[in-house]
């Protein structure tokens, strides 16, 4: 028996219809930096890097896309939006300069957010200094991620 014409140009069309929802575009995720993006010398920052609900990995590139750290901690900011936190603990001299996320929502990669530019601020070094924080010192430059890589998958 085969199959009647209209239900197979309905199963064509359910098909299609599946195919380009796959191959529609993921809107560009956003970053942001808490407190800022101008930051003390020793002080802490948190790249926070936002997207649709139901992305597995967000990623923060630094300057280019040869370094960057990959997190599968994503939380669910808002019933629309989820979000991802890389925290610095002590801003360095080497930590200034470009940054932007992407994430991965299966089966593909969304495109990259907009350039972030953090600056670091030197403090005056003054014992009344509102920018000097008890203990903090310089030292070697820190990156955003212990587990840097050399190639976006």
């Amino acid at each position: 028996m085969s199959p009647h014409p209209t239900a197979l140009l309905g199963l064509v069309l359910c098909l299609a219809q599946t195919i380009h929802t796959q191959e529609e575009d993921l809107p560009r995720p956003s970053i942001s930096a808490e407190p800022g993006t101008v930051i003390p010398l020793g002080s802490h920052v948190t790249f926070v890097c936002r997207g649709p609900v139901g992305v597995q990995t967000f990623r923060l590139e630094r300057d280019s896309r040869s370094t960057y750290n990959d997190t599968e901690d994503v939380s669910q900011a808002s019933p629309s939006e989820s979000e991802a936190r890389f925290r610095i603990d002590s801003v360095r001299e080497g930590n200034a300069g470009l940054y932007r996320c992407i994430y991965y929502k299966p089966p593909k990669w969304s495109e990259q957010s907009d350039y972030l530019e953090l600056l670091v601020k030197e403090s005056s070094g003054g014992p009344d200094s509102p920018d000097t924080e008890p203990g903090s010192s310089a030292g070697p430059t820190q990156r955003p991620s212990d587990n840097s890589h050399n190639e976006r998958e």
